[in-house]
């Protein structure tokens, strides 16, 4: 005895070939020949196109406009995406280059300082060689800010025989600088 079930239309297709079918039917139906390959039936005749209404007609219009332009805000997005990539790589290469260039700079300015710490030992090595009448003569010609950094490098007795050889506006004017310093 051979007994058959009847499955309600909702319910899911028992084989990969019913379900092949099932698809191209539903792609048939709403005119989606992309998809849909040649119809079958019972017979073995090709069933009539559809014809869609005019309200059908419309909705799918508006459906293929609508696809396109998602298409081409697609296409604009990845275009803008392509150049704020681009942009992001060459604002990178800049600070690249930036922090080279900074770092550059620092060890330059720090270069220039040790230089110039050399120089500046080496200047009041000379003054405290001379003798104090001499080295207040000639620092009283330079400008303040050199004579104060002299001043405050020699040993306390040297600067202060030399400040005793100034006249006393002008000594008193640099111990007023080095005090302040």
């Amino acid at each position: 005895m051979v007994t058959c079930q009847a499955r309600p239309a909702y319910s899911i297709p028992s084989s990969l070939d019913e379900l092949s079918e099932s698809v191209k039917a539903l792609c048939r139906d709403y005119g989606l020949e992309f998809c849909a390959g040649p119809p079958k039936d019972a017979a073995g005749d090709t069933p009539k196109k559809r014809e869609f209404t005019e309200t059908e007609k419309q909705i799918l219009s508006r459906l293929v406009e609508q696809s396109e332009q998602i298409k081409q805000r697609e296409m604009e997005l990845s275009r803008r995406e392509a150049q704020f990539k681009a942009f992001q790589e060459d604002i990178q290469r800049q600070i690249s280059q930036l922090e080279k260039l900074q770092k550059k700079i620092a060890d330059d300015i720090s270069k220039k300082k040790s230089q110039d710490q050399v120089k500046l030992d080496k200047a009041v090595s000379f003054y405290a060689k001379m003798d104090a009448a001499t080295a207040a003569q000639s620092i009283a010609k330079l400008d303040q800010s050199t004579a104060v950094r002299i001043l405050t490098r020699m040993k306390d007795k040297q600067a202060s025989e030399v400040l005793a050889n100034m006249g006393p506006d002008k000594s008193a004017e640099l111990i007023t600088k080095i005090t302040k310093k």
